[in-house]
């Protein structure tokens, strides 16, 4: 898919959406204020629609184009980095509603839900935004790239994930060329936290068990405890990949509780597991190293079916 044929699609409507999945996280989030800021560029009125999107992201100059209300005739709704419709969350209804439907995402397990599709297993959906510009790099600018790199970043894990490639690199080498603040991007994505952010941290770690030989490392965080210090859902980000640091683990998993025995299950793996498969299982998906899923029951229940869907790869 070339940005021409979003323009084509695009041109004459006036309600354009652009949303991702719920729980944004950095490459949901810099897709989508990218691929607004572009096409404002070329005269198109988008809006990007997202639930709870954390603050770390407030210096992506894209918010601007984040609805706070929301009309309900659309024309064209562009979902990013979004596996199936089901994990628009509540923005499902606006992509029913709208007349043409695009989707644009790099997971593995992408159902091609949209009426258009474009999929690739690459690093981040910002990397594909990127390739889609390819014919129009004039419409570049600042802040443009600090949304790609930061969704780049994010996926990639500040380009020490496998999902990271030579291509990977170049684009970024490209987005650089800007004059964005690179480093201070990776410490406001990764390394920076709030005294709160610390607080909680500390609490899940407190939480963590080590199960089958210690190679499955697991922590939850409840809605309690969540509570008993004003802790919100953006200080949680860094939490699985914390546990999934853990010399000679092979899976880890944070489990947080959003609703009365409902929780979001994040999943992180370093060799042979696949956790997009053990994802699926539960409704869920993403990536073979990193993926995710909302659960609802009984929170020791789930654990003991997630330990179960983990020790039957582990041992297959």
């Amino acid at each position: 898919m070339k940005l021409q044929e979003i323009i084509e699609i695009c041109d004459k409507h006036k309600n354009i959406i652009i949303s991702g999945h719920i729980h944004p996280d950095g490459d949901c989030i810099g897709a989508c204020y990218a691929l607004a800021t572009i096409l404002h560029k070329r005269g198109i009125n988008a809006s990007v629609v997202l639930e709870d999107v954390p603050d770390t992201y407030d210096y992506l100059d894209g918010s601007k184009f984040l609805l706070e209300t929301i009309k309900e005739d659309i024309d064209v709704f562009i979902s990013l980095d979004c596996g199936d419709k089901d994990r628009l969350g509540i923005n499902a209804k606006l992509f029913d509603s709208a007349k043409t439907t695009i989707n644009i995402d790099h997971h593995i397990s992408n159902t091609k839900f949209a009426d258009k599709n474009y999929v690739l297993d690459v690093s981040s959906t910002c990397e594909m935004i990127f390739e889609i510009m390819k014919d129009n790099m004039d419409l570049l600018d600042k802040g443009i790239c600090e949304s790609l790199y930061t969704g780049i970043i994010y996926d990639t894990g500040a380009f020490k994930h496998s999902n990271t490639t030579k291509r990977t690199h170049e684009i970024a080498g490209e987005l650089i060329k800007y004059d964005i603040d690179f480093t201070d991007i990776t410490n406001r994505v990764f390394y920076y936290k709030t005294f709160k952010a610390l607080k909680v941290t500390g609490k899940a770690i407190d939480n963590a068990q080590l199960f089958h030989n210690d190679m499955i490392i697991i922590t939850t965080l409840t809605m309690q405890e969540l509570k008993e210090n004003n802790y919100s859902k953006k200080d949680t980000e860094a939490i699985v990949q914390i546990l999934n640091e853990v010399i000679n683990t092979e899976c880890a998993v944070f489990i947080m509780e959003t609703e009365e025995n409902t929780y979001k299950v994040s999943l992180r793996s370093k060799n042979k597991i696949n956790v997009c498969e053990i994802a699926k299982t539960f409704g869920g998906g993403g990536h073979i190293k990193a993926s995710g899923c909302t659960i609802s029951g009984n929170l020791s229940e789930i654990k003991d079916q997630l330990i179960n869907q983990i020790i039957m790869q582990i041992e297959e």
